[in-house]
């Protein structure tokens, strides 16, 4: 089973960091959150650390971060989900990878708003668990 876990940022300023992607197969330039696939003996909370370094230049550690979902519900093909949020002390300067043309940090109901329609059923989980 595919398992994928992403982060809510929310810096000091009470601002949501959203990415868009650039040219996604599936999603386009859908908005998306930090995070990516499990590897090999990986626990989700390993996977969001590692990926959220890897795709925009924040360095967390586990403790950093809250669970606030875990399931299959959201998703048409059994992948398993893991959200976790943080709020940071700090509004932290973001290195974009090459999987995200953009980013934008946003008040919350915009970002609820964004992620409520977006293509990405992870996103509707998103606005599901945190509106």
């Amino acid at each position: 089973m595919k398992q994928v876990a992403k982060l809510v940022i929310i810096n000091k300023d009470d601002e949501y960091l959203l990415l868009y992607r650039d040219q996604h197969p599936t999603f386009g330039n859908d908005p998306d959150l930090p995070g990516g696939t499990l590897e090999d003996n990986e626990l989700p909370v390993e996977t969001m650390v590692r990926e959220v370094y890897e795709e925009v230049g924040v360095a967390l550690d586990k403790g950093q971060a809250q669970q606030v979902y875990e399931g299959v519900g959201y998703s048409a093909h059994n992948t398993h989900y893991s959200l976790y949020l943080t709020k940071l002390k700090s509004r932290p300067s973001i290195t974009l990878s090459w999987e995200h043309a953009s980013y934008e940090w946003l008040a919350r109901a915009e970002f609820l708003e964004k992620a409520k329609h977006a293509n990405d059923t992870y996103m509707h989980m998103v606005y599901d668990v945190l509106k």
